[in-house]
Parts: C-alpha cells; sequence; structure tokens
C-alpha cells in the first residue's frame, strides 16, 4: 500500500525553492523531479499561477494532511 502524501514530505521536496522569488506549478515540479509519483501527481494538481510561499500551496491543497 502506498502512503498518502504529507505536507511535511511535500515541504522536504521543496525546501529552499521560494528563497529566490515566486515559483510556478512547473517550478515545483522540476524540483520534485526525484520525488515519489505520488507526490508529482498532487503538485500536478495545483493551478497555473505563481507561489511566492509554500503556505499559499497549501490554500491549494487543503485536503493534504500534514502528516502521517
Amino acid at each position: 500500500m502506498t502512503a498518502e502524501v504529507t505536507r511535511i514530505e511535500i515541504a522536504d521536496e521543496l525546501a529552499g525553492l521560494f528563497t529566490n522569488g515566486a515559483v510556478s506549478k512547473h517550478d515545483m515540479l522540476i524540483a520534485a523531479v526525484g520525488a515519489r509519483p505520488e507526490v508529482r501527481e498532487v503538485l500536478s494538481a495545483l493551478p497555473d499561477r505563481r507561489y511566492t510561499e509554500l503556505r499559499q500551496v497549501w490554500e491549494d491543497l487543503p485536503r493534504v494532511p500534514v502528516g502521517a
């Protein structure tokens, strides 16, 4: 059984990505290239917009749990 994707796992994959300004969904998918396919699938569901901080990602992914 595949473990559910959590905010902690996503945050680990995107660590440091927001330090140079706003990023897109595409930027996040590139940063998560080594992540589990399930993580990339969750990130793929994000709308196409600019994110200036990780907190905005959670606004668009409210059902992703914090941790397991």
